[in-house]
């Protein structure tokens, strides 16, 4: 079996994925060979140069490294590799959704045999192009949120960027007015934040879409009105749980396509973490399938 491990640069490797990723090179039954990225996109390039050469990928990083590879993937027809992650990231908020394989215990070539969950890769069409995602993509205060924490990270730390970003967008964050359509209904009014979920949670450890499983290739929309921020701040240890929110401006639907258009200015949002920004999205399911063991 050929296996290329993409590793995170800037990611210390904690010591249980360092004997691991020791144990792939020295098995006999797996060609073996990694790569570290060392600048932003890397990821993208390795993961569409490997497919088709490599039965499966090893990624080591957070949210933001599988959403790289998961668009270098999806910029190229025909069958995907296995995608095995080992998190090391800040959030690892999509490896929530699935239960995480003893690695203590097991052989990664037993491990690699699964035939994993087989993934419906999402994606988001704006003017400036298509965007693939595997996890939640955003529009409103996430948006908002990146932004901000792309113009720290060159300074911070990333949990001190993190912090600060959610501070300023609260200070100076407002809803905006949008058209939001879904099963054919069309919906405007001003919007806090529109979440598309494939699964079930972000930013950090926020369950924001309750019992959301991203095999099932339909989205959990999560839609806040013109809420406050004060409506947002005091139901965060419920998304910290995992409970739905009771609000008459705070509604859950299922749609398997989504289109948001701005009556004015552009929207800002974000897809597994990475920045977007148009006058018009369109979101929904391409033909790639992904299969992920965690």
């Amino acid at each position: 079996m050929k296996v290329l491990a993409i590793l995170h640069g800037s990611r210390k490797i904690p010591t249980v994925h360092t004997r691991f990723l020791a144990a792939c090179k020295e098995d006999p039954s797996l060609e073996f060979t990694q790569s570290h990225t060392i600048h932003g996109g890397h990821a993208t390039t390795l993961a569409r140069e490997a497919k088709g050469r490599v039965e499966l990928l090893i990624l080591h990083g957070g949210d933001g490294l599988i959403n790289e590879v998961v668009n270098g993937l999806c910029a190229k027809a025909g069958l995907n590799p296995k995608v095995f992650i080992l998190p090391g990231g800040t959030g690892n908020d999509f490896i929530r959704n699935f239960k995480r394989s003893d690695l203590l215990n097991t052989s990664p070539f037993e491990l690699f045999q699964q035939q994993g969950s087989q993934i419906q890769v999402p994606f988001c069409q704006s003017e400036h192009g298509i965007r693939y995602f595997i996890n939640i993509a955003d529009v409103g205060f996430g948006g908002h949120v990146v932004q901000s924490l792309n113009r720290f990270r060159a300074t911070l730390g990333v949990k001190a960027s993190y912090f600060l970003s959610v501070i300023r967008t609260f200070i100076s964050y407002k809803a905006q007015e949008l058209s939001l359509s879904f099963n054919h209904n069309a919906h405007r009014q001003r919007y806090f934040m529109v979440a598309i979920c494939h699964g079930s949670t972000f930013g950090n450890g926020m369950i924001i879409a309750p019992g959301k499983d991203p095999k099932l290739p339909q989205f959990r929309l999560v839609i806040l009105g013109d809420v406050s921020l004060w409506d947002y701040l005091k139901n965060l240890p419920k998304l910290k749980r995992g409970i739905e929110i009771s609000h008459p401006e705070i509604h859950y639907e299922q749609a398997t396509s989504v289109d948001i258009a701005a009556t004015k200015n552009l929207m800002l949002g974000e897809t597994d973490g990475e920045f977007i920004q148009g006058k018009s999205f369109h979101l929904g399911f391409s033909d790639q399938i992904i299969p992920v063991i965690c």
